[in-house]
Order: C-alpha cells, then sequence, then structure tokens
C-alpha cells in the first residue's frame, strides 16, 4: 500500500480533538495529517498544533483559502511551523468556493492566475528572493501544494508547484489530473515525477457496508450544491445526479451507490483498502484520507476505526 495521510474534520473541532486526532495518526503509522478550513477555523493554525504534539508525520493544511490572507502572511506563518517541524510542514493553497466568498465579499477574479501569481509570491518570501524582504529566515524548504479538481488547474500545479490536492476524484480521472500535471511540468521544464499526486478521498468504514454507504451519501451530499464539485461530478460522468439537484433533489437521496463507490472509500475494512488500492494504481503518490462517521461517533472514534482499518 502507498502513503496515507488524515485529515481533521472538515467542519472543525476542539484544540484537543486536534491534538488527539494527530496523535493517532502518528501511532497507526500514516504520513501525515491535514487540517481542511471553514471559517472561523484557520488551517494554517491547525497545523501548528498538529506540529506542537507529533514527531515525525508530516502536518499542513488541506487546503488554505488564499483569498483569506496575504501571500506574506501565509508565507511567514508556514515557515515557522516549518521550523518548529525541522521541515514537516506542506503548505496546501486553495481558492475554496464562490458561495463561500461571496458570504465575505471577496471577488475571485481568475482563480487560476490568482493562484499562479500567489505561488509565486509564496516562493518568493520563503526563499528570500522577494524585493520586498530586508530578512531571509534559515528554515527547510517549503513545499506548496496546490487544490484542483481541473485539468488547467492540474496544468498549473506542474508549472509551480510541488503537488496537487484534489478531492472526489476517481482513479480514472486522477490519471487525466496526472496527465495534465506532467503536461504542465514539460511546459515549465520541469520534472513531472518530482510533484506529489495526492487525492483527498472520504472515508466511511463500518463491519455494516450498507450502513456506510448511506453515511457517505449524507456526509457527501453537500458538496453537489457547490458549482465546482458539480462541474467535477459532471466530468466523471455522473452528470444526471447533478441534473436531479439542481432541479431541487435532495443530494443524499440522488446520490447513486455507483457514485459513491467511484470518488469515496465506503463499506467493510476490507472494501475500503481494495478500493484504496486503485488510486494508487492509477498514481496517486499520497492518499489523503478524509474520515467520515457511520453513526453516532466521536471525531476521535472516527479516526481509531480509520486507523485501524487501514494501517
Amino acid at each position: 500500500m502507498g502513503k496515507i495521510a488524515t485529515t481533521s474534520p472538515v467542519w472543525g473541532c476542539s484544540i484537543s480533538d486536534l491534538r488527539g486526532l494527530a496523535k493517532i495518526t502518528e501511532e497507526a503509522g500514516f504520513d501525515g495529517i491535514f487540517s481542511p478550513e471553514v471559517p472561523p477555523y484557520n488551517a494554517i493554525t491547525n497545523a501548528q498544533v498538529f506540529a506542537e504534539c507529533t514527531e515525525r508525520i508530516n502536518v499542513g493544511t488541506w487546503i488554505a483559502n488564499i483569498y483569506m490572507r496575504q501571500p506574506v502572511v501565509a508565507t511567514a506563518t508556514a515557515l515557522t511551523i516549518q521550523e518548529i517541524t525541522d521541515g514537516r510542514m506542506i503548505l496546501g493553497l486553495g481558492v475554496s468556493h464562490k458561495p463561500v466568498n461571496n458570504r465575505y465579499d471577496i471577488d475571485m477574479g481568475n482563480p487560476i492566475e490568482a493562484m499562479r501569481s500567489y505561488v509565486g509570491e509564496v516562493r518568493a518570501f520563503a526563499d528570500g528572493t522577494s524585493p520586498r524582504l530586508s530578512l531571509k529566515r534559515k528554515v527547510p524548504d517549503l513545499p506548496v501544494h496546490i487544490a484542483g479538481l481541473t485539468k488547467a488547474a492540474a496544468e498549473l500545479a506542474g508549472e509551480v508547484a510541488d503537488g496537487i490536492m484534489p478531492y472526489l476524484c476517481p482513479p480514472a480521472y486522477i490519471a487525466t489530473l496526472k496527465e495534465h500535471v506532467a503536461a504542465g511540468a514539460a511546459k515549465a521544464e520541469r520534472d513531472p515525477s518530482a510533484i506529489s499526486i495526492t487525492n483527498g478521498i472520504p472515508s466511511f468504514v463500518s463491519d455494516d457496508g450498507a450502513a456506510a454507504v448511506a453515511a457517505a451519501k449524507r456526509g457527501l451530499g453537500p458538496y453537489a450544491r457547490f458549482p465546482f464539485y458539480q462541474r467535477l461530478i459532471r466530468n466523471i460522468g455522473f452528470g444526471d445526479i447533478i441534473d436531479q439537484v439542481q432541479d431541487g433533489a435532495n443530494p443524499a437521496e440522488a446520490f447513486t451507490d455507483e457514485l459513491i463507490d467511484s470518488v469515496a472509500l465506503a463499506g467493510t475494512p476490507d472494501h475500503c483498502k481494495a478500493k484504496l488500492e486503485e488510486h494508487f494504481a492509477a498514481g496517486v503518490d499520497l492518499a489523503i484520507l478524509v474520515p467520515g462517521p457511520v453513526g453516532k461517533q466521536s471525531n476521535i472514534e472516527v479516526m481509531e476505526i480509520t486507523a485501524k482499518a487501514y494501517s
């Protein structure tokens, strides 16, 4: 089996839970733990919590919204975590979603070009080459990954980033994104093998496979209301489901077993491990598992189940 990382809950959790989740992840022998970002939670400061209670695993963001902070501030904070961990920090950046950014009166402009510019500034602030700096911090190089669900985003990752962070992508689509990462790398005269292909994969594990699939439908349904994910779900062959949602259907009822089996790990431990291998076979270097509850389970219980299933 390839490298595995986990995430803290998408909708946030307590600092105590962050510490507990990170410790379980490290004890399971996984490669890292990442924090999503939904305000008022901050992915970068959550990564610092992970950093201060672990010794071996990578820590990072999955993802930090570039529109929420100046590049210099994002870089400075990430470099502090990089120093704390002696090189275990991964800065994952993304543009979030228009409905989210609209709440904060953020004009996204052209997301691809905004990300290109942002990564360039982060690089310059991190390596000390920015003409706006008067100081340079002596810390290990800071890896920068970018979120991406489209071919254009994958090409941008190949051009400017150290890795790509898609989500809800089936293995066949990951293989397509990987091709476009390579195309972007070729354009920039970079080695595509140096660019990490990650995939965020929802995980709902239970001895009751049907209950796990039902939980996945409930947990993942809200994503079908975001335009970026609507486009992704159409691109992977489930446009009829998005048509139903846009006509007013409850996503949890519109989602099919086939869609869940395509984008998530939902079922018994053996089933989930077998499905995970399909992602590695498609070219995933790091599987970022997004644990979800099946029934009434605490954040810690969900992570313990995840650790037992995949370690």
